[in-house]
Formats: structure tokens, sequence, C-alpha cells
């Protein structure tokens, strides 16, 4: 592993997508389920900003062939294997097997079952190239701040936009509006971030403001829904409507923070026998976002209900298909090389 990673951020992604996984395992939806999708999808696309930079010489085709050419290729090899999948494990036809096909390239809320998480990877890859346009042409800082803004305004003031006959357009396109708002705070503030995750100044409101929100909304005196995939989002406090994007932008990035700080310091304090397993999980998390939820319908179509047990059971397998996929990934590598050679 490159000396260069920074272990709190993978410790951060192992948090995250275990936060995932149990919000999708759920089966009762009340105050932890609700505060899990408050942040457990923002976290991914804050880290998506931490490492971006604007696109030297117009290369970008070097940025596609790097960033999202790899992502594509994963995306259409899982789906197309899950399909598969689907179709014998759960006694599809043929029909709809091949027409799932197209729906995989549509993308979005158009899948479901097993590649209902597949979403998250169109919106990633929209969001990555938005991102990348917005910092390699808008110099200026504090306009890349204003653009952030505009784009979560717009991009949550409506319901729907309906694309031909279907309700929701390809890969979920007005989404990644508001995953490039939390992508571009990622990429402007991730040096403040790497203080603020040490300054207990910071982290210490925050995190009683984070204690102090969930238990308003066990409560119900605060009532904040904020599903990105579906764009369902509602903002109340004490049943009086207030304004959703006050809530989009300050509940999430807190709880990100807190997240943050608390990965931090389990690195600092804890043995490296026990960061280092988290920390590989983190940097398993697509293969892991990708085969979760197969895993988990499959465990329910058995008989087991326990959002625990489905919560481990996806992990441990999700995570050991993923450093196949992996191992298998390098091979063909090699041997191309070879062949090359």
């Amino acid at each position: 592993m490159s000396k260069k990673r920074i272990e709190w951020i993978d410790v951060a992604k192992a948090v995250g997508i275990v936060a995932v996984v149990f919000g999708h395992a759920m089966t009762r939806h009340g105050t932890m389920f609700h505060f899990l999708y408050w942040w457990h999808m923002p976290i991914f696309f804050i880290m998506g900003g931490f490492f971006l930079k604007p696109i030297v010489n117009n290369d970008w085709i070097g940025f596609f062939k790097k960033r999202i050419f790899p992502l594509l290729v994963s995306y259409f090899i899982c789906g197309g294997l899950l399909i598969m999948v689907s179709h014998f494990v759960r006694g599809e036809s043929w029909s709809y097997t091949l027409f799932y096909f197209v729906r995989l390239a549509y993308g979005g809320r158009t899948l479901n079952h097993y590649l209902s998480v597949f979403w998250y990877i169109n919106v990633y890859l929209l969001a990555l190239l938005f991102t990348s346009i917005v910092i390699t042409y808008v110099k200026n800082r504090e306009a890349q701040i204003i653009v952030a803004f505009i784009s979560l305004i717009v991009s949550t003031s409506y319901k729907h936009i309906y694309f031909l006959s279907y309700k929701y357009l390809p890969w979920d396109f007005d989404v990644a509006f508001i995953a490039m708002f939390f992508m571009l705070f990622g990429y402007l503030y991730f040096h403040k971030i790497q203080e603020f995750v040490k300054d207990f100044w910071v982290i210490i409101p925050a995190t009683i403001f984070t204690f102090w929100a969930f238990w308003m909304q066990h409560m119900d005196r605060f009532n904040f829904a904020f599903f990105l995939k579906s764009k369902i989002i509602h903002a109340s406090y004490h049943h009086i409507a207030i304004s959703r994007i006050s809530y989009i932008t300050f509940i999430p990035i807190i709880v990100c923070l807190v997240v943050f700080s608390a990965s931090y310091y389990f690195c600092k304090f804890f043995p490296q026998f026990v960061i280092k397993p988290i920390q590989l999980v983190g940097q398993q998390t697509l293969g892991i976002m990708y085969l979760h939820k197969a895993v988990i319908d499959i465990v329910d179509e058995a008989g087991y209900q326990s959002a625990i047990l489905e919560t481990i059971l996806a992990l441990i397998i999700s995570f050991a298909l993923s450093l196949f996929y992996a191992f298998i990934k390098s091979k063909v590598k090699n041997s191309l090389h070879k062949a090359v050679s």
C-alpha cells in the first residue's frame, strides 16, 4: 500500500460503506435509518473531491482514460454479471433480462433489485466530470462556490423531469448536480477539513449538534429526510417547514466532519493491526457498493431478516468478491502487458 495514502480517509470510506450496507439492510425506517441517509452518500462525493485537480492543457482524453473509462468498464461488467445472476436466482424471463441490459445503459432510477445501488456510479461519474469542468474553467474560488450553490438550488427546485416516456433522466443526470455541490465542497475545503478533524473547537460542537439533531429526529421535533437517489427531501422543525437547502448545506457536512474526525482519532490511537483491515475495507468500497445489495436480497429471500446479520454477510461476501475481481483484473492487465511487450 502506498505510503502516500491518508489512513483516516480510508477508514472514513469504510465507515461510510458500512453505513450504506446497514441502511439497505434495515427494514424499519426509523431515526437511525434517516440519520444514515443524511450523510452516507454525501460522504463519498465529498471524498471524491479531495484529490481532484484541474485538467492541465485540456487533456480530457487522459482524464477519461484514467478516471472515467475504468469506472465505466467496472459498471458494465459488474452490472452484466448481476443481471445474469438475478435472472437465474430470481427466475426472471429472458425478455425481462435482455431488456435489463437496456436499463443498465439508461441507468439511474430505472435500476432495481440487485442493481438498485448502481445509480451511485452514474451520478459519481457525472459529478466527477461536472466538477472537473468547473475547477478547470472557473478559476476564481468564490465563483466556484457560487456555481456549487447554484447547482444545488436549481437541482432541488423541482421533483422530476420527464425524458421521453420515462419519469427520470438517464443516469440520474439532475441528481449529479446535487452530488457536484458536495464534490466541490471536498475539493475546495480539503485542506481545511484536514485541520478541522484535529480541532476540538470545531469537532466538539459538531458532535454535540449531531447528537442533538439525532435526538430531535427521534422525538419527532426535527424532521429531515434526505434520499439522494430519489431526490426525496423533507425539512421541518416542530412541524414547521423550513428551507431544504439550508438542511442539505449544513447537516450532511457537519455529520461527515464528525465521521472524519472519529476516523482520524481512531487511526491516531489504535494500533496498525486494527487499522489496516478497516483501511483495506475502505479501499474496496466500490466493489462492496456494487455487490452488497445482491447479497442482502439473496439473504432476504433465504428467510433471514436480521439487519445486522445481513450487513455482516453482505460486507464479508462483497469484500471477498471485490478482492477476487481486483486479482483477476491485475492478472488480465499483466497478461496484456506481457503480450504487448
